[in-house]
Order: structure tokens, then C-alpha cells, then sequence
């Protein structure tokens, strides 16, 4: 696997991405879960979840469902950030390499391009614990819906 160590960081996108993903804290689904986007560009984007209680199985591991999330968002924050335009998951495929203990403060998630289509797009995803072991990685395919951000006045 191709390892990318460095994102273009846009911050303008980035704050609008924000924006839009967090404008209600307690309604948006990645905010209320713990989940924040860290860095977007073009060669793909970074973001982590906070682990809580909330995250955990009953077995005192991240969910895998909290993993999913995570990757997801992430993902379609990369995807915005190469086309600036909303997308939607179409499939994923997500392997659980390791658990990911309820100890972590952190799961981090790297989203990196695989292909770039007109109308589909697949990234790659690395998801990683505190000691930086890959505890997850997997493939999402999201589709371009066409929505444009609205400039800024």
C-alpha cells in the first residue's frame, strides 16, 4: 500500500467542510459521534474519532460500526475536497485487522485516492489506534450527486 504522508492542507475548504458538518452540533451525525476532519486536499484527507463510552462494544472495544462512521466521514471529506461537491457512499468494504481497545483516546483515519472518476470515485482507508497500528483498512466508493457548495459573500 502506497503510504502518503502529506496533505495539501486547503484550509478555506477545510473551514467549509467544517461548516457544513458541524453547523448543529447536536443534530450532525459527525460531531455528535465524535468525529472531526483534520486535514482535506487533494491527495486525500485526515480526520479522528474521540473515543467515549458511546464508541464502545460491550466488550470495552471501539464498535466496528464507530470505525465504518469514521471512515465514511472521512472519505467524504476527501471526495469533497477533490471535486468540491457533495458525494454519497455506494460500497464499502472494511477489514478489522486488530481491535481497537476502549483505552485509545484517538482512532485516525487516512483517506487516500485510488481512482478519481467523473462520476464514482474510490478511496483508500487506513485507520490507525494511539500506538499507530493499523487496526482497520478497507475501500469506499462514493458517488458525485452533483451538489455544489454555495460561495461565500
Amino acid at each position: 500500500m502506497a503510504s502518503y504522508n502529506k496533505i495539501t492542507n486547503d484550509e478555506v475548504l477545510l473551514l467549509e467542510f467544517q461548516e457544513r458538518n458541524t453547523r448543529d452540533a447536536e443534530s450532525m451525525f459527525a460531531p455528535y459521534n465524535g468525529i472531526s476532519i483534520t486535514e482535506a486536499g487533494p491527495e486525500g484527507a485526515r480526520g479522528e474519532l474521540l473515543v467515549s463510552t458511546h464508541s464502545l462494544n460491550p466488550h470495552g472495544l471501539v464498535h466496528g460500526g464507530a470505525l465504518a462512521a469514521l471512515a465514511d466521514t472521512v472519505g467524504g471529506a476527501a471526495t469533497y475536497a477533490a471535486y468540491r461537491q457533495g458525494c454519497v457512499t455506494v460500497n464499502y468494504s472494511l477489514s478489522f485487522l486488530r481491535p481497537a481497545g476502549g483505552n485509545n483516546q484517538k482512532i485516525r483515519c487516512l483517506a487516500t485516492p485510488v481512482q478519481l472518476g467523473n462520476r464514482l470515485c474510490v478511496y483508500r482507508m487506513s485507520l490507525t489506534d494511539d500506538q499507530a497500528r493499523e487496526v482497520a483498512t478497507g475501500n469506499f466508493t462514493f458517488y458525485l450527486t452533483g451538489w455544489m457548495a454555495s460561495p461565500k459573500n
